[in-house]
């Protein structure tokens, strides 16, 4: 941002400051402390950049990463949908890519291959996921 606000710059610095927080408490493996960590920095980013900003994104997917390894798959799919959402409108290709990864990740978990496989090729030829699927 040029010249940003000064919640805007609370957002960058506070948000990210939690985010890395979440990160390291989920390496630690302190889960539920890195889930309350992760909807801190959610907490702050929705407030001081907004909904649609891709560092907002950033949290939404981190936190449904955070799901899919607690296997809170309903959470997850809330999460990582926000983040798609995003995505889909702003920000690096390559971190699109990543959140249809993450997606795929899902559906296999739950089950559906056939969805795990079309949300990873969705942005072909350029721009797909690489999960765990061949494709002939």
């Amino acid at each position: 941002h040029i010249n940003p606000t000064a919640a805007q710059t609370n957002g960058l610095t506070e948000g990210i400051r939690l985010n890395n927080d979440a990160l390291r408490l989920e390496s630690q493996g302190q889960l539920e402390a890195a889930e309350r960590t992760h909807l801190q920095a959610i907490q702050v980013k929705e407030r001081d950049l907004g909904l649609d900003n891709v560092t907002t994104a950033v949290s939404y997917n981190g936190l449904g990463e955070l799901y899919l390894t607690m296997q809170r798959l309903d959470k997850a799919a809330e999460y990582l949908g926000k983040a798609l959402r995003v995505r889909e409108r702003a920000g690096p290709t390559s971190d699109l890519a990543v959140t249809r990864d993450d997606l795929g990740r899902l559906y296999e978990m739950k089950g559906d291959l056939d969805a795990a496989e079309a949300v990873r090729l969705n942005g072909a030829p350029d721009n797909i996921a690489c999960g765990n699927f061949n494709v002939s």
